[in-house]
């Protein structure tokens, strides 16, 4: 993978630092106006999330305001190339801490991975009108959203809750142990699926059904809403960020477009890892949105549409295990494999092998395998399974081009796709478009720095993400993968 950094010396300010807290780990880096990392200005605090046989997944959220300190002391220790004017910053989506009236967490935060208001997600479905919610709020009715998690929280700890002033997000709560002030994003706050997409308000009717008050629930800020870090205890202890601002909070999601560069409306971002999903930036109006795709609130002006598999890289670490397909595939047996013409005799996968999420949102659906006979090999299998991750792209994609038309450009990095890079001709054939496979390190992060310089530097624009490989479709597969959706669809059906 090329560099993309920039050396101290060629820096050029104003600085910003980018934070991203993601379930691996606290990462910090300082970058230049051009929206590259400052030489080695960059550290990780690494962490794991608490999980136990019921659902729990959570992370002590004072451990993660320790790991910002200690990030931060090491990226701004010595001199610095210029002058640090914001901080942009990012955590996992959907975190919820219940936070008493002196400011004290007296629960953990409670991750999206948590599963354990499972039942309430169903109560809440049996007594609200779903489809209308998500048309309004832009997020299904699911256990990663904050509402199933309050009412939990009433039902299964009434004296916790009797005990909160505020519900907050990971991120709010950061901000106020380093600021003194909460600060959720506008995105942050849109990840709940309890504001408006369209107004950034809360909805009344989700408020009731989980009864809480509009009071313990934070107000909403846009990146435009930054806090000044002057005479603030970050700041008395970072005195290099005496001129800085603090960006509010956003989610990875968001994050990771912007740092592959999907920043205008006409780009989408497809990000490939253990899960997979397209999103794209939109500053215009969604009348309708579709059933399967999520829409949530950045600013005043733009809303970031997409959707989500939890089955993309996992589909490979599966087949790479099961199949006994040796963990190093070589390049050249890649490339002859997904390059090669698609065939009838192939496989027909559907890859939900943790439930399905866009675009019907099956939780309970599993993965199912079709037309798989005597003569069916191990790499038979592996095509067949990676083309069920290129389906499931296109169905989603389907959606996409129905909410804001068909992309100018598409923009994909992920780990998956760095391990096997051939299998871009699989997804650019069934989404009938080239892809730009770009390369940039810690992008989530990179992207809470480039929305940090939309403030800090407004009229420069950051540099291009360097493109690895660029790979263009073929007319006559796309055509076969349109056709090979049908039976998908059916067979998933199923599932």
């Amino acid at each position: 993978m090329p560099r993309f950094n920039i050396s101290a010396d060629d820096a050029q300010g104003p600085l910003v630092v980018g934070i991203d807290i993601g379930s691996g780990g606290t990462r910090a880096a300082v970058y230049d106006v051009s929206g590259r990392e400052v030489g080695t200005r960059h550290h990780k605090e690494a962490h794991s999330f608490t999980v136990a046989d019921d659902g729990t997944s959570t992370i002590d959220a004072d451990q993660i305001v320790q790991e910002i300190r200690d990030a931060l002391a090491v990226v701004l220790d010595g001199e610095l190339p210029g002058e640090v004017r914001g901080i942009g910053f990012d955590t996992f989506a959907s975190s919820l801490v219940a936070v008493d009236e002196a400011g004290a967490a007296i629960t953990p935060c409670i991750t999206y991975a948590d599963t354990r208001c499972h039942a309430q997600v169903d109560a809440l479905a049996a007594t609200l009108d779903v489809a209308d919610l998500h048309e309004r709020t832009g997020a299904r009715l699911h256990s990663s959203y904050t509402a199933p998690r309050l009412t939990w929280l009433r039902e299964a700890h009434p004296e916790v809750f009797s005990r909160t002033d505020r519900f907050m997000a990971l991120g709010e709560y950061v901000a106020l142990k380093l600021l003194g002030t909460p600060a959720l994003g506008t995105a942050s706050a849109a990840w709940s699926g309890m504001i408006d997409r369209r107004t950034g308000e809360y909805i009344p009717e989700l408020l009731e059904a989980v009864g809480v008050d509009l009071s313990m629930m934070g107000e909403s800020l846009d990146p435009s809403d930054a806090l000044p870090i002057s005479g603030t205890p970050l700041a008395a202890e970072f005195p290099q960020l005496e001129g800085a601002v603090w960006l509010p909070v956003i989610g990875d999601g968001l994050a990771a477009n912007l740092g592959i560069g999907a920043l205008g409306a006409g780009t989408w971002g497809i990000s490939t890892a253990t899960s997979g999903a397209i999103r794209q930036l939109l500053d215009t109006e969604i009348p309708a949105l579709p059933s399967g795709l999520w829409a949530y609130r950045f600013d005043a002006r733009r809303t970031l549409v997409g959707s989500a598999m939890s089955d993309c890289g996992r589909v490979l670490d599966w087949a790479r295990n099961e199949l006994d397909i040796p963990f190093e595939i070589a390049e050249t047996d890649t490339k002859s494999l997904f390059s090669a013409a698609p065939t009838a005799g192939t496989p027909l996968v559907v890859p939900f092998f943790s439930g399905e999420r866009g675009t019907k949102w099956r939780g309970s659906s599993r993965a199912l395998f079709a037309n798989v006979g005597a003569s069916t090999t191990a790499e038979d299998m592996l095509r067949g399974a990676m083309e069920g991750v290129a389906l499931s792209f296109l169905r989603i994609a389907d959606q996409m081009r129905e909410a804001g038309g068909d992309p100018e450009r598409i923009v994909l990095s992920g780990g998956m796709t760095e391990a096997i890079p051939a299998w871009l001709h699989l997804l650019s054939d069934a989404l009938g478009a080239p892809i730009d496979h770009v390369a940039v390190s810690r992008s989530t992060m990179r992207g809470s720095a480039v929305m940090a310089l939309e403030q800090a530097s407004p009229d420069t624009r950051v540099a291009e993400v360097p493109v690895l490989r660029r790979v263009e479709p073929v007319a006559a597969h796309t055509e076969y993968y349109r056709e090979r959706l049908e039976r998908f669809e059916k067979l998933a059906d199923l599932a």
